[in-house]
């Protein structure tokens, strides 16, 4: 719309689009599209929530960019054309390159979010998905997670927890997860797209709830360091004294 739209301008003013605006347009508008189709395009419905209120910022507008791209893209080829106005084709291609990047990293956000929505198979007896641990038979161990809220500090997005391989749930900030394991060695640890740390190793005990809190090894501006130099010591899981069972956290 942007191109067609320059386009259509360059024949009042008389003042061509100079090719170095171009080409910086071109590239602003690749940027967020590259790092879209590379980044992990899975999210939990906390992360969908959080980000959009609800819902994809393209969900329900299907029809109508449908509409706008087969309007637009023969207008602006028709004004580049007619006005030779080559110095947009960059800004053109890239808009082109950028829709086209964007269906693949749709479907593949919805196939993952599908899957992840997915009751996953266990590799193990765990209860998942309680409220409480009351609500854990008296012959397992109630472990309970707590992700501690950093405030702005990675807001968006929800803590993957594992337990012995498994994906058990996921954290928004300041939640607690509650499941119910059977006695004997467990490890438990964090994760995020390729982010995680090492195994955190313990036993659990009949009646015995177990406790731990999870956040960024470093939760300030060096973490974002971490993501890219230490991806596998990202988080932090401390295991901490267990609290009454019928109290707050």
């Amino acid at each position: 719309m942007a191109c067609g739209m320059t386009a259509m301008r360059i024949q009042v003013t008389g003042n061509p689009v100079p090719v170095a605006a171009g080409v910086f347009l071109a590239l602003l508008l690749l940027v967020p599209a590259l790092l879209l189709a590379s980044a992990s395009a899975e999210m939990t419905p906390g992360e969908r929530y959080r980000l959009h209120h609800g819902e994809h910022v393209f969900a329900g507008r299907g029809r109508l960019v449908w509409l706008l791209i087969a309007f637009w893209v023969p207008w602006t080829l028709y004004w580049v054309l007619a006005n030779t106005a080559w110095t947009l084709v960059p800004l053109l291609l890239a808009a082109c390159t950028a829709g086209v990047l964007s269906f693949p990293a749709r479907r593949r956000e919805r196939r993952e979010l599908r899957e992840a929505l997915a009751y996953p198979e266990l590799t193990g007896p765990k209860i998942t998905g309680i409220r409480s641990p009351e609500q854990v038979p008296p012959d397992w161990t109630p472990v309970l997670v707590h992700r501690i809220d950093r405030g702005r500090f990675d807001m968006l997005v929800d803590y993957r927890i594992i337990v012995d391989g498994d994906r058990v749930g996921a954290l928004g900030p300041g939640q607690t997860l509650v499941m119910g394991l059977p006695p004997g060695p467990h490890h438990v640890q964090g994760g995020l797209a390729r982010l995680t740390n090492a195994p955190v190793r313990f036993t659990a005990e009949p009646g015995a709830a177990v406790c731990f809190v999870i956040e960024p090894a470093r939760p300030d501006r060096r973490a974002n360091a971490d993501r890219r130099a230490r991806p596998g010591a990202y988080f932090q899981v401390v295991r901490v004294p267990s609290w009454l069972r019928a109290g707050p956290l």
